[in-house]
Parts: C-alpha cells; structure tokens; sequence
C-alpha cells in the first residue's frame, strides 16, 4: 500500500460542527458564485442531509472555494475544504490524463493496438483494438461477459485476466455505448502497469498528484479515510440504470446487463462505496477519488496547456499531446443510456459552449454521475469541479454554466 506524499504536504482540514452553512471563500468579482451554490445545495437535497464542495481556479488562483454540509451522514463529519469524494463514472477524464501523460513520454502511442503494450489481449479477435478506441468507448467492449460481482471488481489485474478471454462484442450497439463503467479503466491500467512497471496509483501519485500538490487519488490509504465523504442516492437517481440490480446471478445475460449490471456500479446499498475495503482499492473507471479544490487545480492546469505556444513548458502535458487528445473522434447518442457524449482522441469528454462561449469554447472535462462534474475551460485559462454526497437524477453541470457566466464577467471587467 503506497503512502499518500499528497496528504503528507496539504494542510490538515480543522474540525468544525456540522452545519448548513456555506463555508469558504470567493476572489473579488465571484461574490454571486456563493448564491448560485447555496442554491443548488438546497436543490441537491434536505439541508445539511449532505455536503456538497466548489472549486474554482483561474490562472493557478483559487478565485472559488466553497463547501457546505455534512460528508458523513452516519458519524455527523462535516464537510470541509479537504473533503474526498468517490468520482465514480466520473472518474474517466482523470484516467485519461494518465494515459496522456505516458503519450507525452514516448511511453506509447494512441493510435496503438492494446496487444502491443498487453500480448495477451490479442486473442479472440482483439488484436486492432487500439488505446484510443478504449479510451474513447469505441473498443466494443463495453461491458464483461463473465459474471462478477462487488468484490471481484477490487481486483484489477484478476479483471484484466478475464478481459484477456473475452470476444468483442456481438451487439449492433456495443460501439456506441459510451459510458461503459468498468472496462476500459481495466484495460487502461494494465497497459500502464504494462509499459511503466508502476500500478496505475503509485504512477498517478508520482508523476501528476505529488508533483503539482493535487490531491485526487486512484484508491485511499488508512489516514484519508476520516476525510472521505458518504455517498447516498437521491430518490429517482438508480432509476436511469438499466437492470440496477443483480449482480454475477444472471446479470450478464444480455448487452445492458454485461455493461450496467455485472454488476451495477450503483448497487442498491450505497454503502459498499463507503467500505473501508473499497476506498482502498484500485478500480480504475470508478474509483478516482477528488477534493473539489484538487479537481479544479487539475483542470485548470490542463486548461492552461491547452493553450500555452508551441514548444512552452508546460505543467503537465504538452500542446501537441492536449491538442490531439482534443481533436474531435465520436459523438452519439448512447443506446442504453440515452444521451448524447462527445469525446477528443485521447478520451476527454468534449463540451459544448453553453451561454459563454469566450469562456467555454473548447472545453473539456467529464460529466459524472449525480451531479458531479469537472470542467476545463482553456479560453479561461480555468479549471472548475462540483461535488457532491449525494447523487441525483437531475444534470449536474448547470451550476458549472453559471460559474462561466461569473468567469466571464471578470474577463470583461479586467
């Protein structure tokens, strides 16, 4: 178990009661940012039921940095600044800086088969299969066709060895389901164990989290678990899952069981997320773990490469890596989940510019599930994430949308 050099260097959250109150601060110009969040709290659920965090950097600057509720419903823990939540199926986007990072190294090639980097993926006709098409849901395979359950998910290289037997995906609509759950981060982090010699979280930690002091996390260790925050379920939120029950009893039987529900990354106890035995391990796709404050540094240091000249230094990945995995590759409206997703070739989920154009044109980041979401705004040179406990149905990036509305007053005014 590795230790966390990030939670070493990062001020240790005060103990505070547990109240409603928004708590934090906002730069000069973001004042209306605090209305917009406590609004949305109180849309997100009763009061101080859960917690709920914002973040946002501008130009390296904390200009936003709010949180308000409780993390833990069960032990009264309130929620501060330092809060950890699971990013779950919003995990995606941080994975894919990893992979970019290794792009950026000469480590491997996008445009790649798997099979090169990982031999035995090649059998039962998954020799072509590139990163690319894994990183952007176009590998068909979406979902396992082996029957696991909620334990069997905590063990990434076991996954991987069953991936190395399974077919491509028969279904019509396996190449247009982009939001499969569980594959494509198995695959991802065997290829880095692969090419790089480290597990995706010791890598993670010591080439992007260490580094520029982020802390976001592929698994925790023991001290960060007070510091971690309860997910729970809003009242119609399992509802827009396909088959959200079962499990390795039969789950598998058809394309939406293979990819929702074998087994469901939302299962009916919320608290399995909660387990001191899930927080530590390493599920790739699911199990990124954030402070919105870490959130939006990341972003807003990939919004800032995004735009730096050709040949600058860059923070973390170069204008030619971020301009690839920019460059548009599919979009399509998922067949079991509905929806339409956009993605660049390097797996960045691509946005569009909503009401603010010269804040969010071009940009990127990924929209989780329940309300959390992450967002670069390279025009900006911005970075912006909320998170929440509790996941709702309802989407989750409008607050985003009057954030780049308060972005882009301050860009006029200065």
């Amino acid at each position: 178990m590795t230790t966390s050099l990030v939670r070493q260097v990062l001020p240790r959250p005060r103990p505070r009661a547990a109240t409603t109150d928004v708590h934090g601060t906002t730069a000069p110009g973001f004042a209306s940012v605090h209305h917009f969040f406590e609004r949305a709290c109180r849309e997100a659920g009763p009061p101080g039921s859960q917690g709920a965090a914002l973040a946002v950097v501008r130009d390296g600057e904390l200009v936003v940095d709010l949180w308000q509720g409780t993390a833990d419903p069960v032990t009264g823990t309130p929620w501060t600044g330092d809060t950890l939540v699971p990013l779950l199926t919003g995990s995606h986007a941080v994975l894919a800086t990893a992979v970019l990072l290794l792009a950026d190294m000469g480590a491997l090639a996008l445009d790649r088969p798997v099979a090169e980097y990982w031999p035995e993926f090649a059998v039962r006709g998954k020799g072509a299969v590139t990163l690319r098409d894994v990183l952007t849901f176009t590998a068909r395979l979406p979902g396992m066709e082996a029957g696991i359950d909620q334990r069997d998910v905590e063990n990434p290289r076991m996954m991987a060895a069953l991936l190395e037997m399974h077919s491509l995906e028969d279904d019509p609509r396996a190449g247009g389901v982009l939001h499969g759950p569980w594959t494509a981060g198995w695959i991802v982090a065997e290829v880095v164990r692969r090419v790089d010699g480290r597990d995706l979280d010791l890598f993670f930690l010591e080439e992007i989290a260490g580094p520029l002091g982020l802390d976001v996390h592929f698994g925790l260790v023991p001290d960060q678990l007070p510091h971690t925050a309860r997910i729970s379920y809003g009242a119609d939120f399992r509802s827009r899952f396909p088959a959200p029950d079962g499990g390795a009893d039969g789950g598998a039987a058809d394309l939406c069981g293979r990819v929702w529900n074998n087994p469901s990354p939302f299962p009916a106890d919320a608290g399995v997320w909660s387990e001191s035995r899930r927080r530590y391990a390493i599920i790739p796709s699911l199990g990124a773990y954030a402070s919105a404050r870490g959130l939006a540094r990341l972003q807003g240091v990939l919004a800032a490469d995004a735009v730096r000249a050709p040949g600058e230094e860059p923070l973390l990945l170069s204008r030619r890596t971020l301009d690839q995995a920019r460059s548009f590759w599919v979009e399509g409206l998922d067949p079991l989940l509905g929806g339409v997703s956009a993605y660049g070739e390097g797996g960045l989920q691509l946005l569009d510019d909503g009401l603010h154009p010269a804040v969010r044109a071009g940009a990127f980041g990924h929209q989780g599930p329940g309300g959390i979401a992450y967002q670069a705004w390279p025009q900006a040179r911005t970075g912006a994430a909320w998170i929440r406990g509790r996941l709702t149905a309802g989407p989750g990036a409008r607050l985003l949308d009057e954030v780049a509305g308060a972005v882009d007053r301050a860009l006029r005014a200065g």
